[in-house]
């Protein structure tokens, strides 16, 4: 191998490096910048974290299917699929698109801040303290499944949740979050 040749090698491992760095680490500035959003309640920086129509594509057959377990548990075996799922549907579609928008993520927060203000979870000095910043990947653990799907999950009182990231042109982006697996009734 020429001097050249082995320039050209060192220099080609180093731009691989650079860029494996590059998108390995787009996660973790996704949930940095998601972190920053939250906390200035800003939901237009929000929405540059969140590829929201993927969202509302996974997220509402969750939905549907818990709505449809829901509302055969009160009804009994008598219930009629048909109808339940369709029912299931047209509720889990209408909670979906009202939630997971900029809009609604924005609305989502005011209620947080108001709830912490109320409970006085505040941080600051002033006569008007601020409520503490939201932060849902506190204590989250965080994996790649495969080169272009990272979850952070958190542990929660209901279960798992699943936040999954996955790479939208050069930035990372929440495209699903996977729900907590329905708890079966215990029978006596």
């Amino acid at each position: 191998m020429t001097r050249v040749q082995r320039n050209i090698s060192i220099v080609a491992a180093i731009i691989l490096v650079i860029l494996a760095v590059f998108w390995f680490s787009g996660p973790f500035a996704a949930i940095h910048g998601l972190r920053k959003a939250l906390a200035a309640k800003d939901a237009s920086a929000l929405a540059t974290h969140v590829d929201f129509i993927a969202l509302r594509s996974n997220l509402s057959p969750q939905i549907e299917d818990r709505i449809a377990r829901g509302i055969s548990a009160r009804l009994g075996g008598g219930a009629n699929g048909g109808l339940v799922g369709k029912a299931a549907k047209a509720i889990s579609d209408n909670a979906v698109n009202a939630m997971a928008t900029p809009a609604g993520i924005g609305v989502l927060l005011q209620g947080d801040a108001l709830y912490k203000q109320a409970s006085g979870d505040t941080v600051g000095d002033g006569v008007v303290k601020q409520p503490r910043p939201m932060d849902p990947f506190t204590g989250a653990n965080g994996r790649f499944e495969s080169p272009t799907r990272y979850v952070a999950t958190l542990t929660t009182d209901g279960g798992d949740v699943g936040f999954v990231f996955e790479p939208r042109g050069l930035r990372w982006k929440i495209t699903n979050i996977r729900l907590p697996l329905l708890q079966q009734p215990k029978r006596n």
